[in-house]
């Protein structure tokens, strides 16, 4: 059962859903036939409206149902399924038309019309229960010549007697009916004042479009407005898989062709070209993901705590992400990357059996569960590295699970200690983990002046000729929180620990000591850094997971740890 939340902009409702029934109808292909499955029982908006709500259904062995986004934006997509299928022109309880396996058929879209939208960028977010925090947070933005709208997104979701909440409040500024022109914004706002910004996408109609779907070597073609559904034979979701070529590589590579599971959707996305979902259960999502997320060869504990960190990534992001999508999330690097059932390792599938159902919760609250590669052997405050909402459970602390931390480091690390910090030899489980990212544990980096020089000249500030970096603040583990750049045309303030790493071309961390090299006219000609890590530093560190868990600390223990005041519950 679900609660579903209704976005809001300005505490007034955006609209509700309609649900149907349709009667079953089994449709017998014999010879060259045209299938048209438009009934009258739903209309475009009640089909279309199924994909979008932020409700739960569930597998035959009760694990949620997650809509994962694989493909878009094109006009014409192939699959091949290993088996025979069932096409579902109106999804379950509707005509069925049976298809031989083992043929590639193709899905094709004519008459595609764009849906309509308002792009807002997300500067803040905050639970349900910070509300009286809303005219503190708008006073902010309107100080910086912006106003801000609010949306609550998310919901109560129940399963099985266990409730969950991932209801938030966006504040988001500068909608408009342009994509490219808000995420010139998002930009522009994450370099000015250090945000970790969004999109949050308003629709205002839907799109729309004929689906065709034919090939197999069939005289057939199934057609259906806006929304088509292909499964396997009953009770043989898990055995069955679909080959589709043309699938975007993660992290910029080639093209690739994946395998997936489960059952394949077909829908107009946001420009009325094919959008492909693929329509599985969270648990077999989940081993297609952490693969992707962490080694496989790391220890049983390290790999259950990625699991369940993983778990909850999904879980908190129903209802709140990709609500202008007929998904829930995307399969690649804007959400979490899935790879299909190809990319299933023996070793992450057995983490995700063993942790089956388990989140992270606060109270009821299924928190957001960050995490990076390397801590260099203290984690952040998540408010120091994005400009955001203080988390309770992303705490800074100095990563030592057992035993005292050194005296002189315990309230934290300052300017005062961060050198004899970088020296220290204590044993973090980062630095002990016997994986390569334990090598980013400390590292060296030396950054010529022009590149800071032109990080700023992008965002419209050029100082000139730069004579001097000073340090304003740090955060709790001595990451950079505020730096001024001065130069011989000006001075340049740079927030947040993101854009003190982006100024410098991308450093590993914002955990640094600097070092100014300078030219003979006084001018900085280099900066040379000794630093600590390998990413923002909040929530689990994973390199430190993967140590604690060779030492031997069980998954809740490594996730209370690195997540604190969270409990580790079974959801289903």
């Amino acid at each position: 059962m679900t609660t579903p939340g209704t976005a809001e902009k300005g505490n007034k409702s955006r609209g509700c859903f309609r649900w149907a029934v349709v009667a079953v109808v089994v449709l017998l292909c014999a010879s060259p036939t045209s299938v048209d499955g438009q009934g009258l029982e739903l209309s475009t908006a009640d089909r279309i409206a199924m994909l979008y709500a932020p409700h739960l259904s569930f597998t035959r062995d009760g694990d949620p149902l997650i809509r994962l986004g694989i493909l878009e934006g094109r006009d014409a997509v192939t699959f091949t399924p290993s088996e025979r299928i069932r096409v579902l022109p109106q999804g379950a309880g509707g005509p069925e038309i049976e298809l031989p396996g083992g043929r590639e058929y193709r899905v094709t879209m004519t008459d595609g019309q764009a849906g309509s939208y308002r792009h807002w960028v997300v500067v803040d977010r905050l639970a349900v229960d910070q509300r009286g925090r809303l005219p503190e947070i708008r006073e902010v933005w309107e100080e910086r010549g912006l106003e801000p709208e609010t949306f609550e997104v998310g919901g109560l979701f129940a399963i099985r007697g266990q409730v969950f909440d991932s209801r938030s409040i966006l504040v988001a500024v500068d909608g408009t009916d342009s994509m490219a022109r808000a995420q010139r914004r998002r930009r522009e706002l994450e370099a000015r004042f250090g945000i970790a910004g969004s999109i949050h996408g308003e629709r205002l109609s839907y799109p729309s479009g004929k689906l065709t779907l034919s090939g197999g070597g069939l005289e057939v073609e199934i057609t259906h407005r806006d929304v088509l559904w292909v499964t396997s034979r009953s009770g043989r979701e898990e055995n069955i898989s679909y080959e589709i070529p043309g699938i975007p590589g993660s992290y910029g590579g080639p093209e690739e062709t994946r395998r997936y599971a489960g059952e394949l959707i077909f829908a107009p996305d946001k420009d009325g070209k094919i959008a492909v979902i693929n329509n599985l259960g969270a648990e077999r999502v989940l081993k297609g993901t952490v693969p992707s997320e962490i080694f496989a060869s790391s220890p049983p504990a390290a790999l259950q705590a990625q699991a369940i960190a993983a778990r909850n990534y999904i879980f908190a992001s129903i209802g709140v992400r990709n609500l202008a999508d007929p998904y829930m999330l995307r399969a690649d690097v804007y959400d979490q990357v899935y790879g299909g059932i190809g990319r299933e390792d023996p070793r992450t599938s057995a983490a995700v059996d063993a942790t089956r159902g388990q989140v992270m919760l606060d109270g009821n609250r299924i928190v957001v569960a960050s995490y990076s590669s390397n801590a260099g052997g203290f984690t952040e405050n998540n408010e120091n590295v994005w400009d955001a909402e203080q988390q309770d459970h992303l705490r800074g602390r100095i990563d030592l699970p057992r035993g005292n931390a050194p005296a002189q480091f315990r309230g934290g690390i300052t300017e005062e200690n961060l050198g004899a910090f970088l020296d220290a030899d204590f044993p973090a489980p980062s630095k002990t983990a016997e994986v390569s990212s334990a090598n980013f544990y400390r590292w060296t980096r030396t950054v010529d002046a022009s590149v800071p020089r032109q990080w700023l000249r992008e965002r419209g500030e050029d100082v000139g000729a730069i004579r001097d970096v000073e340090i304003l603040s740090r955060g709790v583990s001595g990451r950079v929180v505020r730096l001024r750049v001065v130069g011989d045309r000006g001075e340049a303030l740079v927030e947040r620990e993101l854009n003190a790493r982006r100024l410098f071309g991308g450093l590993r961390s914002g955990l640094f000591q600097m070092e100014i090299r300078r030219n003979a006219n006084g001018t900085v000609r280099e900066f040379r850094f000794r630093g600590a890590g390998f990413g923002h530093g909040v929530g689990m560190c994973q390199t430190g997971a993967i140590g604690m868990a060779a030492q031997g600390f069980e998954a809740a223990e490594i996730l209370t740890h690195y997540y604190q005041g969270v409990e580790v519950r079974t959801l289903y």
